[in-house]
């Protein structure tokens, strides 16, 4: 057995682990703890840690490969086009004139990473770099605690149904019901999805890339979902992170969705992002 150590943040989900460099390779036997830590608690924290690019990229690796940058070349600016394929920075600072990353200032809506995408990422690994004297906190929710609070009604209505998924880069609270253009990546997923590592049944729609369901009429899928997005944000099935510098934070996009509260725009954050591709096709519940 290694030296680290998992330790619960709140009943909803997340877990802090520590005894661990992430500067050194991880040892197989300590990646497995990792892993299972993640698949049981969704989140995972990992403080005071000193990563450069690479130490993230190899991080993430150790899970599965690394995801590509999905965002449209266009959208990669000069900052980032010497950096590894996968690396994203979420930031608000400029420089010469130029934003040095995406998903600048203000609140951010619950969403899943790459939800657009046909073939999501599992897992979402993020680095704090610069962190603001307040504000600018993630929080998760728990969608396998959403599915169980769930009306059977509800339930019943959404049972074997898809839903559509459309993201416009860069929005970060929706301002239209539905996206089209250019720079809109759309898919159908599952309304429930089976976690393809735990069998378990998840809610995977979201506020603010969810347009409808299919099969319900217009005013159907806005109720059913604005209840549904309701219950999401809910505190019994969320957990609040106030980052400090060096957290490293893996969460599980399959069965999780994040948001961001608001922080003072003249502050400066800066957090690298890494995606983890799934292997595994997104089924139906």
């Amino acid at each position: 057995m290694s030296n680290i150590s998992v330790t619960p943040l709140s009943n909803a989900c997340g877990a802090e682990i520590s005894g661990v460099d992430l500067k050194k390779p991880l040892k197989s036997s300590v990646s497995a703890e990792i892993n299972h830590a993640w698949l049981e608690h969704c989140v995972i924290v990992i403080r005071d840690q000193d990563l450069s690019d690479i130490d993230q990229v190899n991080f993430a690796e150790a899970f599965g490969q690394v995801g590509d940058y999905l965002r449209p070349d266009t959208l990669r600016n000069d900052a980032m086009k010497d950096r590894h394929r996968s690396v994203m920075f979420v930031s608000n600072i400029v420089e010469n004139g130029e934003a040095i990353g995406t998903l600048p200032d203000g609140e951010m809506m619950f969403h899943t990473d790459t939800g657009y995408a046909q073939n999501p990422h599992k897992a979402t690994t993020l680095f704090a770099i610069e962190i603001p004297s307040k504000g600018g906190n993630t929080i998760f929710s728990n969608q396998y605690k959403v599915y169980e609070a769930l009306p059977k009604r509800l339930k019943k209505i959404l049972s074997g149904r898809n839903a559509q998924h459309a993201y416009e880069f860069g929005v970060m609270v929706k301002d239209k019901e539905f996206y089209n253009g250019p720079e809109v990546r759309t898919a159908i997923h599952p309304v429930f999805r089976v976690h393809s590592e735990t069998g378990r049944p998840t809610v995977y729609v979201n506020e603010l890339m969810t347009e409808s369901i299919e099969g319900l009429s217009a005013e159907e899928s806005r109720e059913v979902l604005k209840e549904i997005f309701a219950l999401q944000k809910e505190s019994q099935f969320c957990y609040e992170h106030v980052w400090r510098k060096g957290d490293l934070i893996m969460w599980d996009n399959r069965c999780t969705l994040h948001a961001r509260t608001d922080f003072p725009k003249k502050q400066r954050r800066l957090l690298r992002r890494v995606t983890i591709e799934d292997s595994s096709p997104n089924t139906g519940a």
